[in-house]
């Protein structure tokens, strides 16, 4: 802890874990269930339902709680109402320690270990990530030496780019100049250069783009984690925490993520994700 200031931000993220609403194998609220919150993203709605069912088929009475944003569910951990928040690494630690400076996956996660109160905890993180990723046409890059973004700084001059919404353009633009020295071209034309976050991009097998390695690890690590309030867990149910984060990828969360967005039931494609992994 950092004191009564840094104290205060980090209350509000760390008690939502304890009320009840839609389960993931009953969609009824539960009362005094273990809440996992939902912010209602696709990619968060995803995480929330895959926890709350495997801590349900753990013999847990686990349930997922729609809340209206991050701030709301870092709230609920303060109040108790919420007592477990999947998220990513990186934006989990930018919101307790908004001064940290780092950045590849395994000082992310220590930072953010060490910036918890003592009433949270953090299980393993994740194979599946969600940091932004940079991809180009297979016409550029056929020409990259490696299939990285420093091997493409030399062309990012006379390169456009196509910065998602979900992707701050300002940040990812700031990290290819001042990590990469790639400085892209005014927008203009087709973009050559396409930046998006990891769990956006499409599962398309016709797609030839190639996605470039960040290897500079210019981009705060995003690894998938779940933050909850001790206690709250069991032996048992931690070790079911360790099993999703062993199994749950990238694409396995990028191609549940597309079908949410095509007005499928989260809870119904995480109860297949689980079943597929023998939960």
């Amino acid at each position: 802890m950092r004191g009564s200031k840094i104290a205060a931000v980090l209350l509000p993220l760390v008690l939502s874990a304890g009320c009840s609403s839609a389960a993931v194998d009953e969609p009824t609220t539960t009362v005094g269930a273990l809440a996992v919150a939902d912010t209602g993203t696709p990619v968060q709605s995803v995480l929330a339902h895959i926890y709350a069912g495997a801590l349900t088929r753990d013999g847990m009475a686990a349930s997922v709680m729609p809340v209206d944003d991050t701030a709301a569910a870092l709230t609920g951990l303060d109040d108790a109402s919420v007592s477990m928040l999947p998220g990513f690494t990186g934006s989990l630690l930018r919101q307790l320690d908004p001064s940290s400076d780092a950045r590849d996956a395994d000082d992310v996660y220590g930072a953010l270990a060490r910036a918890l109160p003592e009433w949270l905890s953090v299980s393993d993180q994740g194979l599946a990530e969600n940091g932004p990723t940079v991809s180009v046409p297979s016409t550029v890059g056929s020409t990259l030496e490696e299939a990285t973004v420093s091997a493409l700084a030399p062309q990012c001059e006379t390169l456009s780019a196509d910065v998602e919404p979900a992707a701050d353009d300002a940040a990812v633009r700031a990290v290819l100049d001042e990590v990469y020295d790639c400085l892209l071209a005014a927008p203009g034309g087709v973009p050559a250069v396409t930046v998006l976050d990891a769990t956006d991009r499409s599962s398309d097998p016709e797609s030839t783009d190639v996605v470039l390695a960040d290897d500079r690890d210019g981009f705060v690590a995003e690894e998938v984690v779940p933050l909850f309030r001790k206690g709250s867990v069991d032996d048992e149910s931690a070790r079911r925490l360790q099993v999703i984060a062993g199994e749950l990828t990238t694409a396995d969360l990028a191609r549940m993520v597309e079908r949410v967005r095509a007005g499928e039931d989260p809870s119904a494609i995480a109860r297949n994700w689980l079943g597929e992994q023998s939960f």
